[in-house]
């Protein structure tokens, strides 16, 4: 009898810490929740919060079995949140858009930008992507990814 009452114990503590990883696993990756949320990137900025000024750092990881390339215009748009996501105004582009960068498949690639001046509230960023294309063709984005929401303080 003691036998079974170790078994059912550890069958317990088991099942507890799948049950923790679980979780873990969905706050620490939401979309898994989604599958409409898949993606071909992952784009994750280091913080929740920002101030004009800051060091925002990005990381895109490429999940794609092709190489995910960016614009030498525009390689990101911030949004900003008010009522349904809207691009700041961003200024024309003088020179022609290439494919000025691109992620290799199954890749991470980090950038940082410094915060501009915007105006306080939820915010991400939108990143238009070719895939498959190479660095010098013309850039035509295929498509976007988005980032976490952030705050601008």
């Amino acid at each position: 009898m003691k036998g079974l009452y170790i078994l059912i114990g550890c069958i317990g503590m088991i099942f507890l810490v799948l049950l923790l990883s679980g979780c873990y696993l969905l706050i620490k990756y939401p979309y898994l929740l989604n599958p409409k949320e898949m993606t071909k990137a992952i784009v994750l900025t280091d913080k929740k919060e920002y101030s004009p000024g800051d060091l925002l750092k990005v990381k895109i990881q490429n999940k794609e079995n092709q190489k995910i390339c960016f614009s030498s215009c525009y390689p990101y748009y911030i949004q900003k949140k008010s009522g349904n996501w809207q691009n700041y105004i961003y200024e024309d582009c003088d020179k022609e858009d290439l494919v000025e960068s691109c992620i290799e498949p199954k890749s991470v690639k980090s950038f940082e930008l410094t915060v501009p001046v915007l105006k306080k509230g939820e915010n991400r960023l939108s990143i238009l992507a070719c895939i498959g294309c190479n660095v010098k063709e013309k850039f035509k984005g295929q498509e976007n990814f988005f980032s976490n929401d952030f705050t601008i303080k």
